[in-house]
Parts: structure tokens; sequence; C-alpha cells
């Protein structure tokens, strides 16, 4: 399974790293406020994994990082396997996954081919289905994903996308109750914009995602905005 799209330069992927972005072909969900929706929904081509590499040793002392997103990368069946070839190549990689692939996460992990993972929370756990667009999120996988960062030794971040619609203060209270413990959570301002799976969303008023923010504080050490 090959890579669907290449972002050769970004300064904002991969905090105070000049990165490359390699997004994965498809994903397990259809959050309806997901900004690669064209990836998601299977209209793409395909970008040889040889041309990728071959890129990326042009690149080696110029571009700190690679950033593995998607989609959802763990579903590519080789993911290991190529996050082992950029590796070699002496990158740093960040993963950006949902978190519904565990037994990938900690293969990367227990190989140290990652130096940081973003994952992303949606809400809580009542609240999953609607805000990822499918019957069965898999919450199982999910808590074993969080517990395995909260537990873990691996740099890490949690991000959530707040969208009116599918968060309020109720939501938020109990996903902080479901990360306790965590080490950083970023709440990100939802922007409509093309490629959005479903249009006609609404951000979260900034007075509104600072009080997400208090609430968040009780259980996460670290909760910042993004975006706002």
């Amino acid at each position: 399974m090959d890579f669907v799209g290449i972002d050769k330069f970004s300064l904002l992927d991969y905090d105070e790293n000049v990165s490359i972005v390699l997004f994965a072909p498809t994903c397990n969900y259809r959050c309806p406020f997901c900004h690669n929706g064209d990836s998601v929904l299977g209209s793409h081509s395909s970008i040889p994994f040889d041309e990728i590499l071959s890129f990326l040793k042009t690149r080696v002392g110029l571009v700190d990082a690679v950033v593995v997103s998607g989609g959802e990368p763990t579903l590519m069946d080789d993911v290991v396997e190529k996050i082992e070839k950029i590796k070699e190549l002496g990158y740093k990689i960040k993963l950006d996954t949902n978190g519904t692939n565990p037994d990938v996460l900690k293969k990367l992990l227990d190989k140290s081919l990652i130096n940081y993972v973003a994952m992303d929370i949606k809400n809580s756990e009542e609240m999953y289905p609607a805000t990822t667009g499918v019957t069965n999120p898999q919450m199982d996988k999910i808590k074993r994903s969080i517990s395995i960062l909260i537990n873990g030794n691996v740099d890490y971040e949690f991000r959530t996308t707040l969208v009116a619609e599918y968060h309020s203060a109720e939501s938020i209270e109990k996903m902080g109750e479901m990360i306790k413990g965590a080490k950083q959570l970023y709440l990100q301002k939802f922007v409509d914009r093309e490629g959005v799976i479903k249009k006609g969303l609404h951000s979260v008023e900034e007075v509104w995602a600072s009080s997400y923010k208090e609430i968040l504080s009780k259980f996460v050490n670290k909760v910042e905005l993004r975006g706002y």
C-alpha cells in the first residue's frame, strides 16, 4: 500500500522541525470535520514508495523529520517496513494516528522507530460514534493506545479538533476522565474549508474553547489552544 500525498516542506506539523509530510491512503473513520476527505473517501492516486525514498535521500541534512500522517497510516499493511526504511536515512519520525491500531503503535515504539506521536482524541466515549462518523469506533483499542502513550517513554501529544456540533462541556469533562494523567493536549480550532467531508459545521468560539481548556486542566498536565 503506497502513500497518496506528500508535502515537501512544512514548518507546522512537527514543532521546531522542518518536516516532510506523507499522507496515507485510507482511514477507518469518517469524521465529518476531516480536512482530508479526498484521501479518506478513496479519491486519490498513489505515489510509488521508491520515488518517495529517492526524494527523501536528496533532502538528508536539509530536513529534520518525516511526518507519517493520513488518513490513518497504521492501516497500511507495510507501514512498519516503510518507516524503517525512512528511519535508516537518519530522519526523526512523527506519527499521526487515531489510535485504532495499538498493536502497530506498540510495534513501532518497541522498534524505536518513532520520535513523537500525535494521537487524536475525538471526544467522550459516548460521543465517539457521532464524532467519527462510524457506529463502532473501537473504543477498546483507543483506550489501549491511550494507555501505551501515557505509560510509555515516547514523546507525545493528544489533540482534539473542537466542533460546535459535537463538543460540549459535558462531553469534554468525560473526555478528560478518559485521558487522565496525560502529558499534554491541544484543543484545535476547526476551519470549514475545501476537502471537509461535511460542509456547514462550525468552530467552537474561543470563550468556550478556553472554558474547555480549564475543564481539561483538571485531568491533563498541559492543555493549550491551537489555531485560536
